[in-house]
């Protein structure tokens, strides 16, 4: 055997092993849970109305609710009770947390992107939305266009941001980005004049200004959509078992309607209506067993 084949065969090993060993953790998902005793529920602070603290430190939201459903149903395949421990995540930290093991699945605001899928797998899509600006509505903007050599507030890393940077750079607005932790950071600089736009996910940013900015009036959630979002429940990448049965529990919630009571439940509150193509998205996804 020549020393190329060799080494051919010794790499070919090695992939062999590295990919055998990653798919071994990966479906150790429901036994590490089963082990355990508890499953780890990744959840974002003040991502409002879908995964949040309450004003009594408790975790609360449409996305959690969701996750509630994915919980029982792991009940039920493995035929015990299970603790649910609540770790709190962030922007920066939520991809890490999930494919470290930390959190079993990730329950927030989290898009469904083609890159993020080369680290972790999603659910099917259980929300969809897009870009879009909040703005105080005396300044008159009405368009991404209208912000030329201004400054937006933004997540770092998100697709709000990948979106405002490629409008900046195709058509010369020569914006300046402010990087905000979450949408409470976010509003704030809007109203106190730091920023002159915050650029985010349509529909929470206008439940947010709705229900937790200081003067809601005085604020507008304006433009087309810069990008489709659809959010989806994040989990470590190569178990198809578990991202089956995630999907199950989704399934079963879009079929019954249970998803829709979850919404009147979680956005009626706001004044914020689920979009038709959301109610498109539910009809879809009710994927029978």
């Amino acid at each position: 055997m020549t020393s190329s084949s060799l080494l051919y065969r010794s790499v070919a090993m090695l992939a062999l092993l590295v990919a055998t060993t990653t798919a071994a953790q990966a479906q150790a998902i429901l036994k590490r849970i089963d082990e355990r005793g508890q499953i780890n529920v990744g959840h974002r602070d003040s991502s409002v109305p879908f995964s949040y603290y309450d004003e009594n430190k408790q975790v609360v939201g449409y996305t959690v609710d969701l996750c509630m459903k994915i919980v029982e149903e792991v009940k039920k395949k493995l035929g015990k009770d299970l603790k649910v421990n609540f770790v709190p995540i962030t922007t920066a930290n939520r991809i890490p947390q999930v494919t470290s093991g930390a959190v079993d699945m990730e329950c927030g605001t989290t898009t469904i992107t083609l890159g993020r899928m080369e680290q972790v797998d999603f659910s099917m899509p259980f929300w969809v939305t897009g870009t879009q600006l909040a703005v105080q509505k005396k300044e008159r903007i009405q368009q991404a266009e209208d912000l030329k050599g201004k400054t937006v507030g933004v997540l770092q890393a998100s697709t709000n941001e990948r979106a405002l940077q490629k409008l900046s750079q195709d058509k010369g607005l020569n914006l300046k980005f402010n990087y905000i932790k979450d949408y409470a950071e976010g509003f704030l600089s809007l109203e106190t004049g730091r920023i002159d736009a915050l650029a985010g996910d349509g529909t929470p940013m206008a439940v947010f200004a709705a229900t937790r900015a200081r003067k809601p009036a005085d604020l507008a959630v304006v433009g087309r959509l810069l990008t489709t979002d659809p959010y989806g429940i994040m989990m470590q990448r190569g178990d198809a078992d578990f991202r089956l049965l995630v999907n199950r529990a989704l399934a079963k919630a879009f079929e019954s309607g249970e998803a829709q009571k979850l919404l009147a439940k979680h956005f009626g509150p706001t004044g914020v209506k689920p979009t038709p193509e959301l109610l498109n998205l539910y009809q879809s996804q009710s994927i029978p067993d």
